[in-house]
């Protein structure tokens, strides 16, 4: 079973989103110092598995958008804030994602030292090893 990161982050350059490239413009757990504008998804933890009994996982992620353009940025993170909420029934890597649901609305956490404006947005999950 592949981190939930890492499987958001091929749903996201899937097909049926396409909000990125994995390793060009949408990234894992470490943001690249380019390109500027770009897509980082972090594991951050989660909640106890919901039973003992099944592999049932309920494990959290952020999104972290980081762009030249603060209109551009917003618009980036509310198009993957919409993408993914409410997302549900989805196979990634052996993994089922039961549903995905925004754990909060998009967080403009400032600019970082060239200025870029940088956005975050909290998911959390539910997923199980696909059958």
């Amino acid at each position: 079973m592949n981190s939930p990161a890492v499987d958001i982050a091929n749903i996201l350059e899937s097909s049926a989103f396409s909000y990125g490239t994995v390793g060009t413009d949408l990234f894992v757990s470490r943001e690249p110092l380019t390109p500027v504008d770009c897509t980082t998804i972090y594991d951050t933890g989660g909640f106890e598995p919901e039973s003992a009994d099944e592999v049932y996982d309920r494990p959290t992620i952020m999104v972290r958008v980081r762009n030249s353009s603060y209109s551009a940025g917003y618009a980036k993170a509310q198009a993957i804030k919409t993408a993914l909420h409410n997302a549900h029934q989805i196979t990634e890597g052996g993994t089922r994602y039961i549903a995905i649901w925004a754990q909060s609305d998009i967080l403009f956490i400032g600019y970082d030292d060239s200025n870029h404006a940088i956005f975050t947005i909290n998911f959390r999950i539910h997923r199980t090893v696909s059958t």
